[in-house]
């Protein structure tokens, strides 16, 4: 007998630089699905510390700041209590892997997301940026190496195979089909970030372009 587990999909939060608001909604989300599974799809953590961008002085935040920030959430996503809980890195999470092998290579094999954050320990599932994992007949990852209005269709076009990213930033749902009646899909979730936050883009365009949100949806455990 066919039966439906629930989803939820975190998509780039950039802690501690979120949208509060927003951040606690998909927490009262959390609290009335129960979901069974939950996957953050990357940009967790913003990881501003270790970026290799010119960075604002005024910024004053430390790693091991915005690490803590980071588990404070993580803490609040354990308690909805999914059986199954995966951690996809992203691009940002990728600056800290790049920092130690530019500026403390003696450190790269010995310092890591997993490790930092204390994912075995509290039961997350670690997925390296640029891997991806599957759910089901659904695949999740970060991205392809690829952003803007048209990513939706580069990841569909990447996988051929019905897909969840992040990165874009933006709230797009598409579906494809064949000529033998096969459908893929591919969907981007927004973003839990704070817009007043960015200072390397033009204010206009976040706000023209991307979208808070997060995913809601439910795995067929019969197919």
């Amino acid at each position: 007998m066919s039966q439906l587990e629930s989803i939820l999909v975190v998509s780039d939060a950039h802690i501690p630089y979120h949208d509060k608001k927003a951040l606690q909604l998909m927490l009262n989300v959390g609290k009335d699905l129960k979901p069974k599974h939950i996957y953050i799809i990357g940009d967790f953590i913003d990881f501003y510390a270790v970026s290799s961008h010119s960075k604002d002085p005024n910024r004053s935040l430390r790693l091991v700041e915005e690490l803590q920030a980071g588990e404070q959430v993580l803490d609040q996503l354990e308690a909805l209590g999914a059986k199954s809980r995966v951690y996809i890195g992203g691009n940002h999470e990728d600056r800290l892997q790049r920092y130690l092998q530019d500026k403390a290579p003696e450190l790269f094999n010995i310092i890591d997301i997993p490790k930092l954050l204390h994912l075995t320990k509290r039961r997350w599932e670690y997925v390296p940026y640029k891997k991806d994992i599957k759910l089901g007949k659904l695949i999740f990852t970060h991205d392809v190496g690829v952003a803007g209005r048209n990513s939706v269709y580069k990841c569909l076009d990447t996988y051929q195979h019905s897909v969840v990213t992040g990165h874009s930033h933006r709230l797009a749902y598409i579906v494809e089909g064949n000529a033998v009646g096969e459908f893929k899909l591919s969907a981007q979730f927004g973003w839990l970030g704070d817009a007043s936050q960015i200072n390397y883009m033009q204010s206009a365009r976040v706000l023209k372009d991307w979208a808070l949100g997060f995913g809601v949806g439910y795995l067929d455990t019969a197919t």
